[in-house]
């Protein structure tokens, strides 16, 4: 009986090959646009988000500038007894809400960024001239961005009350109970209608405690050892503090938000601010402010901060911030894109980055009530 082999005829083979290859190109297709769709839509959302959280972390902090204890900064009665010498950045308790323009933004400016952040040390990038206490090899501060300055009572701290009335020219005064108030913080003593920003030597005694602002304090000292008002038993004393926001090289080498801050009012060392990362991937923030030029609380105009000719007279901010994605959230355009940052003109790189610009204006609420 002669066998028969059964099997495939070479035409066969290539039309079963043929078809193995459509189906795997297929699927190789639908994986990569499916990683791609994801790519896109993960990149999006770290850029909304970063975005998001940069200015309502700003927002927050902004919407109590100037506000001292129960006055604000823009009142003619609140003094500021601090030593400027050693940073005005730090210590100008006499603006609740301040910053430095990069020079060549603003209002119809253009800006390049680079590909890589640079850290910038260069005083003069600014305007006014940046303040020495930034120091390009620890805050790491990136040209081309703005910086926001803002003073305040530290927030969701307890307040002490003063138990007896207070002389003008005394050095020391009693309050309830002082354990939220120690020796070299700054703190301010308001009754609602005048105020003092000053440091705290020491506090002794604990029902009540005895607060001084005579003697040995550390950076920056008291430019006068006594008070200049008299106050009435009742008014309040909190601490306060000074929080900086700009665009820093962050640690992962890309721009980030940072945020310099003298932490419930204590100066830390030479340093003087706590340096940390608030967002990553912010590579632009522009800053105008709204200035009361009439008497009525309210923003009669916008201006950069090199425009400003009195800083008390600021009610309000506008803040916008340019997110971007990590890379490889899309292909890379044909050309580069172009960003308007609250009237900058931002030209990103030509990369794999998604971008996205988000905006807020803040009304400092003291300072309009």
């Amino acid at each position: 009986m002669k066998l028969r082999h059964a099997g495939f005829s070479m035409v066969e083979l290539m039309i079963a090959v043929t078809l193995g290859l459509l189906v795997t190109g297929a699927v190789i297709s639908v994986f990569v646009g499916s990683r791609s769709a994801y790519q896109s839509t993960s990149g999006i959302a770290a850029a909304t988000d970063a975005g998001r959280y940069a200015v309502d972390v700003i927002q927050e902090t902004a919407r109590g500038g100037g506000y001292m204890a129960c006055n604000h900064t823009t009142t003619t009665s609140s003094f500021n007894d601090l030593n400027l010498l050693v940073s005005p950045l730090a210590f100008d308790f006499r603006f609740g809400i301040e910053g430095y323009e990069s020079v060549g933004t603003g209002v119809g400016g253009a800006l390049v960024l680079p590909a890589a952040p640079a850290a910038d040390g260069a005083v003069a990038d600014w305007t006014p001239n940046l303040d020495p206490t930034f120091n390009a090899a620890v805050n790491k501060q990136v040209k081309g961005n703005d910086i926001l300055v803002i003073r305040s009572s530290v927030p969701r701290v307890s307040t002490a009350y003063t138990t007896a009335a207070i002389a003008a020219g005394d050095s020391s005064f009693l309050v309830a109970n002082g354990s939220t108030l120690q020796g070299s913080q700054l703190a301010v003593l308001s009754d609602c209608t005048k105020s003092v920003t000053f440091q705290i030597s020491g506090v002794a005694g604990g029902t009540p405690a005895t607060v001084n602002i005579a003697g040995a304090t550390g950076a920056p000292g008291n430019a006068s050892v006594t008070l200049p008002y008299e106050f009435s038993a009742g008014a309040l004393v909190t601490p306060v503090t000074t929080v900086v926001y700009y665009v820093g090289v962050g640690a992962d080498g890309d721009s980030a938000l940072k945020r310099l801050e003298l932490v419930n009012g204590m100066p830390t060392g030479a340093q003087l601010f706590t340096d940390e990362e608030v967002a990553p991937d912010i590579e632009n923030m522009q800053v105008l402010y709204g200035i009361d030029t009439n008497g009525t609380q309210t923003a009669s105009a916008y201006m950069t901060a090199d425009q400003v000719a009195d800083f008390t007279t600021v009610v309000s901010v506008k803040v916008a911030v340019l997110a971007a994605s990590a890379l490889g959230a899309r292909k890379p355009p044909a050309a580069a894109q172009i960003y308007t940052v609250l009237g900058t003109s931002v030209t990103a790189p030509i990369d794999t980055r998604v971008r996205r610009v988000f905006e807020v204006d803040i009304t400092a609420r003291s300072a309009v009530n």
